[in-house]
């Protein structure tokens, strides 16, 4: 296959750009620092991402963007729908598009959306879909980290170099008071307030329930923590659970809450602990402080995008690790059902990281 990374395009004929952007909440989040190049590179061309709910909302106060265009992708729906919908989006007139994905369905939607000039890596045999493809190997694709992963896909368009940190422009205008937030959720800000989020995408990927009620228990006692049990409706039971380790008053359960307000609640903690996701990712770009808790996943692949100083990561760095997770086709689990790279983070793990960036940092 011919390789046409350099092939040049001409600039003054590109008026609008579109992204397809990733499918998760965390990965979009590490997509932001290529679309901050992006925006530096063509400070007068019209930008729209294509995204699914709900980061949606996300990227409606992203600077780098000019407008959003949800792609509803449900469950059920059939080839033919997404294929008009994508035909749909040529009215747009995108001039480029760039691919974030690895898939086959993106590529080959966004060539049915027009788009003239379409920029990815040339995975899942998706070349015929593309104008410029950039070769990667298997082992970047695994174990590249995202930040950087995503930005390499400018590379045909010769951006800035990957900035160090996210736009402290980046912003919500949502209209809702950070306050009528926190008194929704029955908080205020005044004391040791934390934010934890023991859920995941996949089970599997999550660390014990038992163990965060411990370690909870354990940070209310040692720093008088105010904490934020921040979950879905259906991990509510968990949410419980968890509550009844910590004496009465300490925790309070998160209600069900919008992108824009779980961004605002994480924003004024002090710090945030959880699991690798996309909440952590987004107390990443507000600014907050991150203990996050890696099993199956990497932190040198999918860890916060945070000075140093400013996040610790937990893992048992096994040279599995970051997997397929195919659960359990490549490992076997644990009684508790677990990959044995989240079974053997203990709670004193857990603790002693939290130590180290509260001591750090002087967090009270």
């Amino acid at each position: 296959m011919e390789d046409n990374t350099k092939l040049s395009l001409d600039e003054e004929e590109i008026y609008h750009i579109a992204l397809w952007m990733p499918n998760w909440i965390g990965d979009v989040i590490l997509s932001l620092p290529a679309l901050q190049s992006l925006r530096t590179r063509f400070p007068g061309t019209r930008i729209t991402a294509i995204v699914r709910a709900p980061s949606d909302e996300l990227l409606s106060g992203c600077p780098a963007v000019d407008s959003v265009i949800q792609f509803p992708r449900k469950k059920g729906d059939g080839y033919v729908k997404q294929c008009n919908y994508a035909r749909g989006l040529r009215k747009y007139r995108f001039d480029l598009g760039i691919i974030f994905p690895n898939s086959l369905h993106s590529a080959m939607m966004m060539k049915l959306a027009g788009a003239r000039f379409r920029v990815g890596y040339s995975t899942d045999a998706r070349w015929p879909f593309l104008t410029h493809t950039l070769p990667v190997t298997k082992k970047e694709r695994k174990t590249s980290y995202r930040v950087n992963y995503f930005h390499n896909i400018l590379s045909p368009l010769n951006p800035d170099p990957v900035s160090s940190h996210y736009d402290p422009m980046w912003k919500q205008e949502d209209g809702v008071d950070t306050e009528e937030t926190l008194f929704k959720v029955g908080v205020d800000n005044n004391g040791f307030l934390v934010t934890l989020h023991p859920g995941t995408s996949k089970p599997e990927r999550a660390w014990h329930v038992e163990r965060f009620g411990i370690l909870c228990q354990k940070l209310i006692k040692q720093h008088r923590m105010k904490i934020v049990l921040l979950g879905t409706q259906k991990e509510r039971p968990l949410l419980k659970k968890i509550s009844e380790f910590c004496p009465a008053g300490m925790t309070t359960i998160v209600p069900e809450l919008n992108l824009h307000e779980i961004t605002q609640l994480i924003a004024v903690s002090r710090l945030f602990i959880g699991n690798d996701s996309g909440m952590m990712h987004l107390a990443s770009l507000v600014g907050t402080p991150v203990v996050g808790i890696f099993g199956p996943g990497h932190p040198e692949t999918t860890g916060p995008f945070l000075a140093s100083e400013k996040h610790e990561t937990v893992t048992r760095n096994y040279p599995c690790s970051p997997c397929r997770q195919r659960f359990f086709n490549e490992c076997k689990p644990s009684p508790h059902h677990k990959p044995y790279c989240l079974e053997d983070i203990s709670v004193k793990d857990v603790s002693e990281a939290v130590e180290r960036i509260v001591k750090r940092l002087q967090l009270r």
